[in-house]
């Protein structure tokens, strides 16, 4: 079978996988490091990897400058996994158990922490520490506040006393939008301009791959929303986001445009179920793809695919830069 072009572009990102395991190794001591480069172990895209060392290629720098950098940007992306796994109380990732599940809590906040404190010890190996330490900085203070605002479109399942205060429960597109641009968005945009920063780029050039990376981001987390409710074989719990009561998904979102005042109140009402059962969780599925949510989602990640594209502009033709429309590309039309 000929692999889709996602799985065969992002191929290069494994090759910074040697120097994670190295990293990781030399800041964890041997008993532990069979827990710590488990999750790296359990698969993953390197999509954002990837990302970095085809931006600085394409602003005309070196790979093998890139490489350092692109382990960052694979160790940060991983690291809000693990924790965004303890705060969900996810069992699977990638297919597999993840950390928390396979090691205990206690042990994966640890493993967590690892890897946030190994970071700089990657930093510090870059073409522009400095410029790369604050974006670096800038999006993991992100990624924190979309965990925020994800956690506060939340419908039910927690007992924190900030959650309950502010909680959102009308939330329109565009809270969405902003939720996931921090989320996810941001280290999208962080790994393009840290890749033009390792092949010395202008400020130019590190804007406009600030911005492809930032369109390109949010079309991945539409996208990501339409599989978790309308995909097959992601690697992931099948619904996962209705099970965790999020009515920040894209889908579900957009499918309360269209449902009748009565099918929606059953969506609404199963997010705010102190438990949502298997049985629940396929009536919600069932209800959102009864509408043309899914359709609507897909035009909406194309509009950002269009708008990440036009960015590409500013670089001179090279197969480099074809390989950042074509990555943007597939991140649409995956299946995973």
């Amino acid at each position: 079978m000929t692999p889709d072009p996602l799985t065969r572009i992002v191929k290069m990102g494994r090759k910074v996988d040697p120097i994670i395991f190295e990293t990781l190794a030399q800041a964890s001591s041997s008993k532990f490091q069979s827990p710590v480069v488990y999750h790296f172990r359990t698969g993953g895209k390197r999509m954002r990897a990837t990302l970095v060392l085809l931006a600085c290629a394409a602003s005309g720098g070196i790979i093998e400058d890139a490489m350092n950098p692109a382990a960052l940007v694979e160790m940060i992306h991983n690291y809000s996994l693990v924790m965004d796994d303890l705060i969900d109380r996810g069992v699977v990732r990638r297919g597999k158990p993840t950390v928390r599940v396979k090691f205990g809590d206690s042990v994966a906040l640890l493993i967590a922490m690892l890897y946030r404190e190994s970071l700089d010890d990657l930093i510090e190996k870059c073409i522009s520490p400095t410029k790369t330490r604050k974006v670096a900085v800038q999006a993991m203070k992100d990624i924190i506040e979309g965990e925020r605002l994800d956690m506060m479109l939340e419908q039910a399942g927690r007992d924190d006393p900030y959650l309950k205060t502010q909680r959102v429960l009308n939330p329109n597109f565009e809270v969405y939008i902003d939720m996931i641009g921090r989320k996810t968005a941001a280290l999208f945009k962080a790994a393009s301009q840290i890749g033009a920063y390792s092949a010395r780029a202008n400020l130019r050039i590190v804007r406009s791959l600030g911005e492809f990376g930032w369109k390109a981001g949010l079309a991945f987390q539409v996208m990501d929303d339409v599989l978790d409710i309308c995909g097959n074989e992601t690697g992931k719990q099948i619904g996962k986001d209705i099970i965790e009561h999020k009515l920040g998904n894209a889908a579900i979102l957009m499918a309360l445009r269209y449902l009748p005042r009565g099918k929606k109140s059953e969506i609404l009402t199963t997010l705010r179920s102190e438990k949502v059962s298997q049985a629940m969780m396929m009536k919600v599925r069932r209800l959102v793809m009864e509408t043309p949510a899914e359709k609507d989602c897909r035009e909406i990640a194309e509009k950002y695919l269009h708008e990440a594209k036009a960015r590409l502009s500013v670089l001179g033709k090279s197969v480099y830069r074809d390989g950042l429309a074509t990555l943007s590309d597939a991140i649409v039309s995956r299946t995973f």
